[in-house]
């Protein structure tokens, strides 16, 4: 039931995991809610476990785990081991595996053409003595050249290092880690990514009853490749392959220093390098903190409380610039180049953007084993906060060698400021007997900034139950000492999972105005212009994920062999309906 998928091969790529289907799960890195952009940044040396959690056991996450959650605990140190450094390092290549292929023959291409052009038109203008030159192909014009294999280049490097030291002592262990990983691009290695990786987790027993827990990890990215037209800079050079005539040839008499003017010079890929076309990088620098203590209570045996504070901060600069250029055709008669195309349009962008998270953890945790039966509770107050902050400006430089942005030059300016807070509360009751019949309940209530205030809170429910089977009496005397079968276990469970992801903005329950909708001239002055927001909308709140689960797990040959089967069942309320 759980895909992981990376739809996108170019460096810093992000991969997906879908759980049954379903839709972005929750990511859960270290007890604090993420995006999918911080689970696929993390070092995978750094990783100790992947938890994915796809029935009603989700529901204790409430807010976004209606399309389930994938639970991720990093590394940390052992008491009273010995102080250990690993270097961890690897290196490998990257080739398209398959891609598809296009006519990289002129005489083809044209043959092509006039098939084409006889069926719709009935003649074509096409010669069969420049038919039969293209066939020759060793005259200037009439020549094959084949784009593919000028613009992806093979073995594509790429390589990982990591070093990592642990270790602990009875009161203190740790684990720290750093992590170099650069990716070149099979378009070559002006396209790379490259990020650096931090981790540090510590752990310290304050006294018998108190423990404190600091983890910090950072990295930096870099995303550097050269500027393109479009607002994807990896498509234009893979649609040049099927763009780009087999008789059309990068530069003008194969002259480097010249950029030959094709009619469509921005599949031209002797214009895509930083040289010629211009430059984008962006660069992320991000850090999360949590801090931690847990103090066990001593008037009550088995009674704990622990709080947790998680700061994040991601800041990115994004910095483009696309060059003016010339694009040249050959006078071979007078053996000059004369300039007959190219862009006189410029493009230098600049945007900062800070993200900022806090989070606030309190839990109040009771776990006691009473003879064969084992209780335990759970409260959890988690409340979260975020500020994103967002800058960008445009300009339209004078020359291609000043990067620096002038308000003389500035043709446009956008600002954001978005920040969103949600609070939750849980409660969970699990109950266990002699590791054969299971029970646990949970309840979590959620309040999401984005709803009305009478629809804001939202309450989830879930009940799960197991029985292993093979722990009763009966069952062993049926299977007798030597089977095959080890382990077999009955479950089920049913939950209520909820989102606010519905698709509606920010204060859209609020009446009132938009402003920078636009300019009106008023009296020969422009006047930034308001525009009414509209109907509002304060009848929609949480949509809603029932889900039903019931699975049989076993495990055959000493646990060499295990399997599940489930019947699964989700059905979702609350969705929000179309207009029209």
């Amino acid at each position: 039931g759980v895909s992981f998928r990376m739809p996108d091969g170019r460096p810093g790529a992000s991969s997906a995991i879908q759980i049954r289907n379903m839709g972005t799960p929750l990511y859960v890195i270290d007890g604090i809610q993420q995006d999918e952009g911080q689970f696929n940044n993390i070092s995978p040396n750094d990783i100790a476990s992947i938890t994915v959690l796809k029935d009603a056991s989700a529901a204790i996450y409430g807010v976004r785990a209606a399309n389930g959650v994938v639970v991720v605990t990093t590394k940390k140190g052992r008491k009273g081991t010995r102080n250990v450094v690993n270097i961890n390092s690897y290196i490998g290549w990257q080739n398209w595996s398959r891609f598809p292929e296009t006519v990289n023959d002129s005489y083809k291409w044209m043959l092509g053409k006039v098939e084409a052009e006889v069926n719709k038109y009935g003649s074509t203008a096409i010669t069969p003595e420049e038919l039969e030159k293209y066939r020759i192909g060793e005259e200037r014009g009439y020549q094959t050249f084949n784009w593919k294999d000028f613009i992806i280049k093979k073995n594509a490097p790429l390589r990982n290092i990591n070093i990592s030291a642990t270790g602990g002592t009875e009161n203190i262990n740790y684990y720290l880690s750093v992590t170099h990983l650069k990716k070149e691009s099979v378009l070559g290695a002006e396209f790379n990514f490259e990020r650096a990786n931090s981790q540090s987790n510590v752990d310290a027993n304050i006294s018998d009853r108190l423990k404190v827990g600091v983890q910090i990890n950072g990295r930096i990215e870099t995303r550097d490749n050269p500027g393109i037209p479009g607002t994807d800079d990896y498509w234009l050079p893979r649609f040049a392959i099927f763009r780009n005539r087999p008789f059309e040839r990068p530069y003008a008499n194969d002259n480097p220093e010249y950029l030959n003017d094709i009619g469509h010079n921005e599949t031209n890929w002797g214009l895509h390098n930083k040289k010629i076309g211009g430059y984008a990088r962006e660069d992320w620098r991000v850090m999360q903190t949590n801090f931690s203590a847990e103090y066990k209570l001593p008037f009550i045996d088995g009674l704990t409380v622990k709080g947790m504070y998680s700061y994040y901060i991601g800041d990115r600069v994004l910095n483009g610039h696309e060059y003016t250029y010339k694009a040249y055709t050959y006078d071979e008669e007078n053996d000059v180049y004369n300039a007959t195309g190219g862009s006189t349009n410029p493009w230098r962008e600049r945007g900062t953007r800070k993200i900022i998270k806090n989070v606030y953890q309190g839990q109040l945790q009771y776990k006691h084993l009473f003879g064969d039966h084992s209780v335990e509770g759970l409260f959890v107050v988690e409340r979260q906060e975020s500020r994103d902050q967002e800058q960008w400006v445009h300009s339209v430089p004078e020359t291609n060698s000043l990067p620096l942005i002038y308000f003389s030059t500035t043709d446009a300016y956008n600002d954001r400021d978005d920040q969103e807070a949600r609070i939750g509360y849980v409660g969970r009751l699990s109950y266990n007997y002699m590791e054969k019949y299971y029970l646990e309940a949970s309840a979590r209530r959620d309040a999401s900034w984005k709803f009305a205030p009478k629809k804001r809170v939202g309450v989830f429910p879930s009940i799960s139950g197991g029985w292993r089977i093979t722990n009763e009496e009966f069952m062993q005397n049926i299977l007798g000492e030597s089977s095959v079968l080890n382990e077999l276990k009955l479950r089920a469970s049913y939950g209520v999972l909820g989102d606010d992801d519905i698709g509606i903005g920010a204060y859209d329950y609020l009446p009132g105005y938009n402003y920078n909708q636009g300019v009106a001239i008023l009296d020969g002055n422009p006047v930034i212009a308001s525009k009414d927001k509209g109907q509002i909308v304060d009848n929609i709140s949480w949509f809603k994920s029932k889900i039903t689960d019931i699975g049989l797990d076993f495990s055959l040959f000493n646990s060499k062999l295990s399997g599940s089967w489930d019947y699964f069942y989700r059905e979702r309320t609350g969705l929000r309906g179309r207009k029209y």
